[in-house]
């Protein structure tokens, strides 16, 4: 073990890079650990010639204001667009439009009791004086869009926030130049005489007394370790790795155990996501609408790359609709997908083969670096969550989207995380490292 740094933090996604960034800009030394061959976590943009826009495979969307990332794509000179909110929705055979989505949602959620016992979303929804297709559609967006199970998801964790919801929260905007150069611009900023980043260094282990830590990791392409020793650990991994146990690939094992740490992450559940990515020769589709849903479908929701025109749609299964799919390879994936939108569009199947020229997709459940796409609230989690949130002993601090309960499950959420963290962290150091002093 060479000589330790202030703070090790592990995971170089959104999270990791971003508490990396402000410590080492406040003159702290950091080891950044990241299990991958890549930095970016969850954010994986790919950009091939064939394809007319950046294709992202992961974190596509900014959701609501989002203060932090639109804040860090302004600093980073990058281009924001707002989609068109216009969606469509099977019914009797046939996609009719359907306006003011999320307020609908909204009227939902504004009838889930906030003091009282937790209970699930499902037994809300089963008791609530509602039309069906009202509990219909509220059932698929938060399976969709929370990738949830009805059955285990918190009802309160939905009705936070609603009170303070407006228009705005529900906007959704797309990076138009990639997610991966907000991530990138991250990178960019972290000192390069305090920050070492080190690739295909996948945490194993932490071992910790108040004030001071080793983690242990498996470094380079076989089972070689090294060991990195710090005053404090910033924790910036997925929750799906939290979760795992200690003996799996990619998990992490800490000694001692984490107390109520642990009971807070058992709150929480990481949310399964099939997300497939289509580029055809031609559209199929019309310009009635950028959101298409069918709530019984493989696939129960699909988006065009709006406002920009491109024959490309995103396939997307969250929660149970992508666990019915889980297994399943790419031309598995594709077959399932191509007869749910020749049903959806009313298109023959045998055309959209002919116009299909390439899909791409990755499997976030299989990668053990995830373990899953995106976390949410089980039934009695909502404490544990702002549990999750607090430093263990100004030793252990944890970031990543799962950290915060007012943006859960979004790129936003991991970068506000990480500068929490990092706050958490110097206040736990002193403050910013002194000047050095020059010789």
């Amino acid at each position: 073990m060479g000589r330790a740094a202030d703070v090790v933090v592990i995971g170089a996604g959104a999270a990791g890079l971003a508490a990396a960034r402000d410590l080492s800009q406040a003159g702290r030394t950091v080891t950044l650990l990241e299990a991958r061959p890549r930095w970016g976590g969850r954010v994986l943009t790919l950009r091939e010639p064939a394809w007319p826009v950046p294709v992202e495979l992961g974190a596509e969307f900014i959701h609501g204001e989002a203060e932090d990332t639109m804040a860090a794509a302004h600093a980073a000179g990058l281009a924001v667009e707002t989609l068109p909110d216009r969606h469509a929705w099977l019914r009797a055979g046939h996609l009719r439009p359907m306006s003011d989505t999320w307020s609908r949602f909204d009227e939902v959620r504004r009838r889930i009791p906030r003091r009282g016992p937790d209970r699930s979303f499902a037994e809300f929804l089963s008791r609530a004086s509602l039309p069906r297709e009202r509990k219909e559609m509220a059932r698929m967006l938060v399976e969709g869009y929370h990738a949830a199970s009805i059955d285990r998801m918190s009802a309160q964790a939905l009705a936070a926030g609603e009170e303070e919801a407006s228009e705005a929260d529900h906007s959704q905007h797309r990076l138009v130049g990639g997610y991966d150069r907000l991530v990138g611009w991250l990178r960019a900023g972290l000192d390069p005489g305090r920050v070492s980043l080190r690739l295909r260094a996948a945490a194993t282990e932490v071992r910790w007394a108040p004030g001071r830590a080793t983690v242990t990791a498996r470094v380079g392409m076989g089972t070689a370790t090294a060991t990195f020793g710090a005053r404090a650990v910033v924790m910036a991994v997925p929750l799906g790795v939290l979760k795992a146990p200690p003996e799996e690939p990619g998990a992490l094992r800490f000694v001692p155990e984490l107390g109520r740490r642990r009971d807070a992450i058992e709150g929480l559940a990481m949310g399964p996501v099939t997300k497939v990515v289509f580029r055809f020769r031609e559209r199929a589709w019309g310009d009635e609408a950028d959101f298409f849903h069918d709530a019984h479908a493989a696939f129960p929701t699909w988006w065009t790359p709006a406002p920009l025109r491109a024959p490309v749609l995103t396939a997307w299964a969250g929660g149970p609709a992508a666990d019915a799919l889980r297994g399943l390879d790419e031309r598995g994936l594709t077959d399932v997908a191509l007869a749910t939108l020749a049903s959806l569009l009313g298109v023959a199947r045998g055309r959209l083969e002919r116009l299909l020229e390439a899909c791409v997709w990755h499997d976030w459940l299989a990668d053990p670096f995830s373990r899953g796409a995106y976390a949410h609230v089980m039934v009695g989690g909502v404490p544990g969550q702002k549990t999750l949130g607090r430093p263990l002993q100004a030793t252990l601090f944890f970031a990543g989207e799962h950290t915060e309960a007012d943006e859960t499950g979004t790129v936003g959420a991991a970068i506000a995380s990480g500068r929490r963290a990092a706050r958490q962290v110097l206040a736990a150091l002193g403050g910013p490292a002194r000047p050095r002093r020059r010789a």
